[in-house]
């Protein structure tokens, strides 16, 4: 029988090749040794049935509990060609310019897909005789790569390359990640191959299925649902779905979506992503509650201008203030990146009630500086407006720029209208403009820098900050020049301006500062061993307005400069628990002298004192900026060890200790005026005349890649007490499983109003803990708390619970979060609640996203929500 055939399929081969080479492109026919399968009855199939067709296999090996399976294609190397169509069959009574029937098993196979059927007629133009048009009637399933369509009946319209099938279920890959769209596109070895799919596939029935054109395909009275088949949770019935993988979009005409066979929403239009594809259109629309703005409602527009420009238009109800429009502008370019977003929202009712009830309670006071903010806060309008704008641009190897710029129309917008309430609200707005060049010896920066100040009446007073309009910075290096030296310099060219702070009668001096620092180094390095002296001169001169009767009006300073840096590098090889490592120990030593110059006439435009930390101990200016060089003679010294694992070279433990001793009293302070400086002025510490510094550490510990331990310290030995510490222990085994746990002490580091001075409650003590962590497979939780000790209150408290299955998601987040100190010296906090819903590829339903929230509040949390992974 096996012979017969063979010797039916060269005869027939035969018959073909007397054909025109056009139509032999066209069609093959060959014969198969395969039974014939019994026709399938879609509509009587059960749900087990049904996945059975669809190649599901049951598994625990992902949270879906199975995977499709895809077997091998046949004619894999036809499937590849676009010039080809072939037509095989099991018997096959053939006719050259009538109908043909195949019979047995009908194999089609075109570009990309490849159909299947007990039976086929095929037709032919009567006028060019070429096959134009195929019926396929009995077990028909079209294939194509991690999609596959079963049906009763079709037709196969050769000359538009479209089809028709009828009664049919399908499934089809959601491409919901950039990765998984490129592995659309399969090689001959791959399509030979059985295959799991494991990615996110939607599944339904319908009465019709056309693809008229590639790619898109059209379902009549269908259902769409990601879920498995054997647990189908949801579903969207419609009377049309359309798929369009060109596009990487869906649509549903006249939907209705289904939890557990129960209709819970009707649209008469849906719209839902399919892949990862940016598209024009309504986002879903998100609710919430919030404390600052009752119940809210946002309907996001999303417009896909071009490939490098996108918009999001979002206006949002909030019952308490009344209509918000937002927009936000990203943009990408060959030389630039950044986005701008613009706020507004008209009327804001309970700002206006604000306004009464600070009028109420403060109209009465005498202090200048509370009823300089309270006429800030009558005169600011009802209609609140914000705008931003980062910006970074790389113009040539050599020239670059940024722009950095923040916005608000009053001093009370963050605190009522700051969706983020784990984030400390922060009351300097920076608004900067800068431009840099890089070259191999010399480098330059323009910038232009203020700031924003905010000055709510219920927060502690603000200063207002200095601007920079403009800076000009020039930095050069030259190194091994003649004799070894390295040379480099340093010019600083600054304006300064100042607005008064709200309610204070000093005028501030502002005017331009010049600022020339050139120098010279011999550095001698060797592998165990390095000294590096350097000489440098400081030449500051000012020109000043609105100085106070009395200073110069152009004060200037020159001061020399020197210091030398040296250390020492010994190592050896140890076992720590039966491990082999390199321990390290560097011990530095680095003096400093800079002789005392009286600096009192020179105001404070940039200049603040530095916190001492290990690093600073090896720094020769204990300010920052340059308003402030302080006077010194003294010699640092620090001892640092390291473990650095021998077979991977990573970093176990770092550790190091310092202080540094004094040779005389430092003199130079932050106070403005040389009558005022003395022991009295608060910048003026008892500790300039210390012969010692506080003993200062820091340990970076790895006790295995999930445990890692940090810490800082500072120890006053004249008070027998540490001034500051932190430490922080993190635990990552993987992902999905984080914890946080950190305590941080500051003597003085939390005064409040009517606090004793001096005294412990004004120490800030704080705890710190976080987690992520996984409660099964598919439920997991999220939480911090941070408690100030000393005043016996929360600073945020976060809390949340989440599931997330193979085809939809749920989470709850709520929190409050320390927001300021009532009038009434009562605490006030922000309170947000979010409830947010994601059924895999059909989109995310609920209020704001809070996995922005959820990554500043945990630290290394990475929120993969709703997505197919």
């Amino acid at each position: 029988m096996h012979n017969y055939k063979i010797i039916i399929s060269v005869l027939l081969i035969a018959i073909v090749s007397i054909f025109p080479a056009s139509l032999r492109a066209e069609v093959a026919c060959s014969i198969m040794t395969m039974t014939s399968p019994t026709p399938l009855k879609v509509q009587n199939l059960t749900e087990s049935a049904i996945a059975k067709e669809l190649g599901w296999i049951p598994s625990n090996e992902n949270r879906c509990g199975g995977y499709y399976f895809e077997p091998p294609f046949t004619y894999a190397t036809e499937l590849l060609n676009k010039d080809l169509i072939q037509v095989t069959s099991d018997q096959m009574l053939f006719a050259q310019h009538g109908t043909s029937i195949g019979q047995g098993k009908v194999t089609i196979t075109r570009y990309a897909q490849q159909i299947v059927a007990n039976k086929a007629f095929l037709y032919r133009d009567p006028t060019t005789g070429k096959l134009s048009a195929i019926d396929l009637i009995d077990n028909v399933t079209l294939r194509e790569p991690n999609s596959l369509v079963i049906a009763k009946s079709g037709h196969f319209d050769l000359k538009t390359k479209g089809e028709s099938l009828y009664a049919i279920f399908y499934r089809t890959a959601i491409y919901s990640n950039r990765e998984q769209q490129k592995n659309l596109v399969l090689s001959n070895e791959e399509l030979q191959a059985a295959r799991k799919i494991t990615q996110l596939s939607a599944w339904g029935r319908a009465t019709e299925f056309k693809q008229e054109k590639p790619k898109i395909f059209t379902f009549k009275s269908a259902s769409y649902s990601t879920c498995p088949p054997t647990t189908n949770v949801w579903k969207v019935r419609a009377s049309d779905i359309i798929l369009d993988k060109n596009t990487g979009r869906g649509t549903a005409y006249n939907a209705r979506l289904y939890l557990k066979e129960v209709p819970i929403f009707y649209t008469p239009y849906l719209n839902f992503p399919i892949d990862a594809r940016r598209q024009t259109g309504f986002l879903t629309p998100t609710m919430g509650s919030s404390s600052n703005t009752g119940a809210m409602i946002r309907a996001p527009f999303y417009w896909n201008m071009a490939p490098n420009y996108d918009s999001t238009i979002t206006p949002a109800f909030l019952s308490r203030r009344g209509m918000q429009f937002t927009e936000m502008f990203r943009y990408l370019t060959t030389t630039s990146q950044g986005v701008v977003t613009a706020a507004a929202l008209p009327s804001d009712k309970e700002f206006a009630d604000l306004k009464d009830s600070y009028q109420a309670l403060y109209h009465t006071s005498t202090d200048p500086t509370t009823q300089a903010e309270l006429r800030r806060l009558e005169n600011a309008s009802d209609t609140r407006k914000s705008f931003s704008w980062q910006n970074s641009s790389r113009f040539n190897k050599h020239w670059s720029n940024s722009i950095d710029y923040t916005y608000v129309s009053d001093d009370y917008y963050l605190g009522d209208l700051n969706n983020n309430f784990s984030q400390i609200t922060q009351n300097q707005l920076l608004q900067q403009a800068q431009v840099s060049y890089q070259g191999e010896h010399w480098s330059y920066l323009g910038r232009a820098q203020g700031y924003q100040t905010l000055h709510p009446l219920d927060q502690t007073i603000v200063q207002n900050q200095y601007t920079r309009l403009p800076q000009l910075v020039m930095e050069g290096d030259y190194s091994n020049m003649p004799m070894g030296l390295d040379y480099f310099m340093a010019n600083d060219l600054t304006h300064f301006d100042i607005s008064k702070t709200p309610g204070t009668s000093t005028i501030p001096p502002i005017g331009n500062r010049l600022n020339i620092q050139p120098g010279v180094m011999l550095p001698f390095n060797r592998p165990y061993f390095f000294i590096i002296p350097r000489l440098q001169f400081a030449l500051t001169k000012y020109e000043l307005q609105q100085v106070t009767p009395g200073n110069p009006s152009g004060p200037s300073r020159a001061l020399p400069i020197f210091d030398i840096s040296s250390g020492l590098n010994f190592d050896r090889d140890i076992q720590f628990f039966h491990q082999n490592f390199r321990q390290t120990l560097e011990p530095q030593l680095y003096y400093t002298y800079i002789p005392f110059k009286d600096q009192s006439d020179i105001p404070i435009f940039d200049t603040t004192l530095n916190t001492l930390t290990y690093d600073e101990l090896f720094m020769y200016n204990r300010f920052s900026g340059l308003d402030r060089i302080g006077d010194a003679n003294q010699i640092a010294y620090g001892f640092t060890t390291r473990l650095i694992d021998q077979q991977s070279g990573y970093e176990k433990l770092r550790a190091g200790v310092g202080q540094i001793i004094y040779f005389r009293n430092r003199d130079v302070t932050l106070c403005g005026n040389s009558t005022t400086c003395n022991t009295n002025y608060p910048g003026n510490s008892p500790s300039n005349t210390y012969n010692k510094s506080p003993l200062s550490g820091m340990l970076t510990y790895s006790v295995n890649p999930a445990w890692n331990l940090t810490g800082n310290s500072i120890w006053d030995p004249q008070k027998n007490a540490f001034n500051n510490q932190s430490i922080t222990l993190h635990y990552e085994p993987d992902a999905r499983k984080i914890i946080n746990m950190g305590y941080g002490y500051v003597r003085g580091g939390d005064i409040q109003v009517n606090d004793a001075p001096n005294s412990d409650v004004s120490n800030l003590k704080q705890t710190d803990l976080s987690f992520a962590w996984p409660l099964t497979r598919d439920w997991s939780t999220v939480g911090r708390w941070t408690q100030n000790w000393n005043h016996h209150r929360f600073q945020n408290l976060l809390y949340g619970l989440q599931y997330d299955s193979c085809c939809w998601a749920v989470r709850f987040v709520t929190g409050r979060a320390f927001a300021s100190l009532n009038p009434s010296n009562t605490y006030k906090y922000n309170t947000q609640f979010f409830i947010q819903f994601a059924l895999k590829g059909l989109g995310n339903y609920g209020n704001a996203d809070p996995s922005q929230l959820l990554s500043s509040s945990v630290s290394g949390y990475q929120s993969n929500f709703g997505q197919d992974y």
